[in-house]
């Protein structure tokens, strides 16, 4: 009875150790994304970068192949080292955000100024190709007007012709075509990713925070 009794204490023990263990970085992943939150409010970009590097360490998504799904949905931009041109802002009568649909692999940048009436939308391929990267192609624009033409879509070159080109490109110089470089000249790698916050670096090297809407 004694041993037995030392057994379910020291099972118990280690029970509780690994709860804690567990439990540890749960607590340290709240506590920095409310700091990111906050350094993202006040334009602090040199916290916004430790912060990140932090959160990149305890990040709990590390293969996006197998977690693909948790991309999707609507995500505001909070943060982002890209050009001002690139990124339209955000103010009374515009809003901007993504919309991400992981079952058929597609990203809408979306700028809203009154859709259906008036907008933008750009369509990007999306497709998880390393644990933590996703490579993209650019497919559409549409463009929504409340006059006359109500709708305009804007397709990108399709993408076999592109890899055509790159392939003769590649056989000119006389170099082997790689499939995995050739999906990936666009992509994100992604940094942080839990149920409501993503942190990624894109393939210009341009950091984005965002935040689950």
């Amino acid at each position: 009875m004694t041993r037995v009794r030392a057994f379910l204490s020291l099972a118990s023990g280690l029970l509780f150790s690994q709860s804690c263990v567990a439990f540890v970085p749960l607590l340290q992943r709240a506590a920095l994304k409310a700091q990111l939150r906050k350094a993202c409010k006040n334009k602090d970009t040199t916290s916004i970068f430790k912060l990140a590097d932090e959160l990149q360490k305890v990040n709990p998504t590390t293969n996006i192949i197998k977690d693909f799904s948790k991309l999707g949905g609507d995500w505001k931009l909070d943060f982002t080292t890209a050009p001002v041109g690139e990124v339209p802002d955000t103010d009374s009568t515009t809003k901007t955000f993504q919309s991400i649909d992981t079952d058929i692999g597609i990203i809408y940048n979306v700028i809203d100024r009154g859709l259906p009436e008036k907008g933008l939308k750009i369509g990007v391929g999306a497709e998880p190709t390393r644990p933590n990267r996703v490579a993209l192609d650019f497919r559409t624009i549409e463009a929504y007007n409340d006059k006359f033409p109500k709708k305009v879509t804007l397709k990108f070159p399709p993408r076999n012709l592109i890899k055509l080109f790159s392939k003769v490109e590649k056989f000119v110089k006389g170099k082997a075509f790689d499939e995995l470089e050739f999906k990936e000249i666009a992509h994100f790698d992604v940094l942080f990713l839990d149920d409501d916050l993503r942190i990624q670096r894109n393939s210009e090297g341009n950091l984005f925070v965002n935040s689950r809407i």
